[in-house]
């Protein structure tokens, strides 16, 4: 059995979403509520990392673990990473107007809505992000041209993927987004700048605190450097068993649309 049926088929994964319920507005209701939701934390750039959302007789739970995108730049290009705290950011995305109106329309099917938010930037560690923006620097001109937030979220987001605080199918949106506005002349440098990011993830673990990643595959495969036909490409740093019954190897996949064509995102993830 493969490794990607072993983790879809065999392997326990915790469900995050139990909308059973004897009214069939309020299950309906339910699923409108999560798909809106999406939507305006999207706009207000703000990425949902986990999602935990349950009815039980007529009473919603809703757990959110948000990573809210930055925003003021200045302090980043003096390389000033000071701690910032996102606990004011969460009440004031509470405040707004649309927000408002999704509970609103949730109270009309329940006695009682509890939301739990939880921010995963607070699990950023300073000497991660001073290491890893000093490491990836080289990149900011080629691959991030006039998207310097892009690269703070990069690095950040790299910082909270190597202590197993973001899953891999966000951290491989994120590498998609780069990705997808880069000329074909362009690519080869990805595939190094993909290579040298493993590489400080796995082999360089010593320099990363609470870092739990043992190795990581990646196969690109489409029309790379503007080839007429399309091929593969594969990245491999580290172990990443074949069996992952007993072993922990995440799986994730991604299309990416861009004026070159579709390109196909692969990655696998073994950690501790």
């Amino acid at each position: 059995m493969g490794q990607k049926s072993n983790l879809l088929t065999i392997k326990k994964i915790k469900k995050v979403g139990n909308l059973a319920s004897l009214n069939s507005q309020s299950f309906i209701k339910g699923h409108l509520f999560l798909d809106n939701l999406l939507k305006l934390l999207k706009g207000k750039n703000i990425y949902l990392v986990k999602k935990e959302f349950q009815s039980e007789n007529n009473n919603f739970f809703l757990n959110l673990s948000l990573f809210f995108c930055s925003r003021k730049l200045v302090d980043f290009r003096k390389r000033d990473f000071k701690k910032q705290q996102y606990s004011k950011k969460s009440i004031h995305f509470f405040k707004n107007k649309g927000i408002k109106k999704l509970f609103k329309s949730l109270f009309q099917f329940s006695k009682s809505i509890t939301v739990n938010v939880k921010t995963v930037n607070n699990f950023l560690i300073r000497s991660d992000l001073i290491f890893l923006y000093k490491t990836f620097d080289r990149f900011n001109k080629i691959l991030f041209p006039r998207r310097f937030s892009l690269f703070i979220d990069f690095i950040k987001m790299t910082s909270l993927f190597s202590q197993s605080n973001l899953s891999s199918n966000l951290y491989l949106y994120i590498l998609g987004n780069i990705f997808k506005v880069l000329p074909k002349n362009k690519h080869g440098v990805f595939l190094s700048f993909l290579k040298s990011l493993f590489q400080t993830l796995v082999v360089k673990q010593s320099l990363l605190e609470n870092s739990k990643i043992l190795g990581v595959k990646f196969l690109i495969s489409g029309k790379l450097k503007g080839k007429p036909r399309s091929s593969t490409s594969c990245i491999q740093v580290g172990r990443v068993p074949i069996q992952s019954v007993s072993k922990s190897v995440n799986f994730s996949k991604l299309n990416v649309y861009t004026l070159g064509g579709a390109f196909g995102f692969k990655m696998w993830v073994y950690k501790k």
